[in-house]
């Protein structure tokens, strides 16, 4: 028996959670404030056996219906544990961080935010050695230039903001309550992208980048 783990949300006023991955209901386990969500199975090809990219569109799905009205943290698909009782462990073992996160992000919501070079791929196979350097040591400077321009035009509604390297250019993660999607989206259609660039927003979503989990089993 195995099962697959969803999130981690306030146990107060559960929603409705229906069916999950392979049509297997969602459950939760629950210990002191807190609520573990999952699916229980037979064996982890329950959740690989069919095609990997329908189990984790159904996978997000589950995670965005209980996001609608509240804050999560998401494991990552597929994470599984050998049975319900591991999970009330790693519960009760985890108590103090997951209640203190969920606080610190119950009325937050994460945009993010892809910042690509159109022509990053053609310059890199054309440069090599102390060229390729420079030439990628130029492509994060004005990565990171576009990035802060995009803070600062954004910033009234924002909270905090990180930044991590992605293949051709750059992510960025916006940190801000859920009523401020809106004014936030607003404000980003009226920036003026530079030329060769390219920008991807998306969400809102659960808060991933931000969390400052020390988790123990």
């Amino acid at each position: 028996m195995s099962i697959l783990l969803y999130c981690v949300t306030e146990k107060s006023e559960l929603p409705r959670l229906g069916k999950g991955v392979a049509g297997l209901p969602v459950l939760s386990v629950e210990h002191g404030e807190i609520a573990g969500l999952f699916s229980p199975g037979t064996c982890a090809e329950d959740w690989k056996g069919s095609p990997l990219k329908e189990s984790a569109r159904q996978f997000h799905q589950v995670l965005h219906r209980i996001f609608e009205s509240r804050a999560i943290i998401p494991f990552c698909f597929p994470t599984l544990m050998h049975e319900t009782p591991e999970l009330a462990r790693h519960l009760e073992t985890n108590l103090l961080e997951y209640v203190a996160q969920l606080e610190k992000f119950r009325t937050s919501v994460q945009m993010d935010i892809t910042i690509t070079q159109a022509d990053s791929a053609r310059a890199t196979r054309q440069a090599s050695g102390a060229e390729y350097l420079r030439e990628r040591q130029k492509q994060s400077e004005e990565l990171d230039r576009v990035a802060s321009q995009l803070c600062t035009h954004a910033d009234s509604p924002t909270r905090d903001w990180r930044t991590r390297p992605a293949q051709h250019g750059l992510k960025v993660f916006a940190l801000l309550d859920r009523d401020s999607v809106e004014v936030f989206n607003s404000s980003l259609q009226q920036f003026r992208v530079p030329p060769g660039l390219g920008i991807r927003i998306t969400g809102p979503w659960p808060v991933t980048a931000f969390l400052e989990l020390r988790q123990v089993g």
